[in-house]
């Protein structure tokens, strides 16, 4: 095989079409569980002059329907609404098949990626909670969610 044909083969190769993705569509999380709900937020620096940020700690039982999206490949992502009382950043650790990460207030990060073989996808998030002291004025409530884009649909 020539030099020119197998480099055009290469390239062929490398810009064929990759499998479509489909929209987000929102994944039922309704089973999934905050233990102590109410985070208590803490300083995390009361010197002078640090940081004016607050910080706190959640863990969830996360839970995740995937069972219209089994037997198909999909990409998961956590979800963060935007925040009216300033930024918000939430990381967190996982214990099983979903992905450690962050995510901004407005944003979403990727927690799966691969084949969905089971009904229920299931893990533990310990949820290290930031937010801009200066902005908050009062207690408010976080709403996350996660989406999944499958193959196919």
């Amino acid at each position: 095989m020539s030099r020119a044909l197998a480099f055009l083969l290469l390239l062929a190769a490398l810009v064929a079409p990759l499998p479509a993705m489909a929209q987000a569509q929102r994944v039922d999380d309704s089973a999934s569980q905050v233990l102590s709900p109410l985070v208590r937020m803490k300083w995390e620096d009361l010197a002078p002059g640090g940081s004016d940020d607050l910080v706190g700690q959640v863990t969830v039982l996360v839970r995740l329907d995937v069972s219209p999206w089994r037997g198909r490949n999909a990409r998961i992502y956590h979800v963060l609404a935007p925040q009216p009382q300033g930024r918000v950043l939430a990381s967190w650790t996982t214990r099983g098949v979903l992905l450690a990460g962050a995510v901004r207030d407005g944003e979403r990060t990727l927690v799966y990626s691969g084949p969905i073989t089971t009904d229920l996808l299931e893990d533990t998030f310990v949820m290290q909670l930031r937010a801009d002291g200066d902005q908050m004025v009062r207690p408010e409530q976080l709403e996350f969610s996660f989406e999944i884009e499958a193959e196919g649909t």
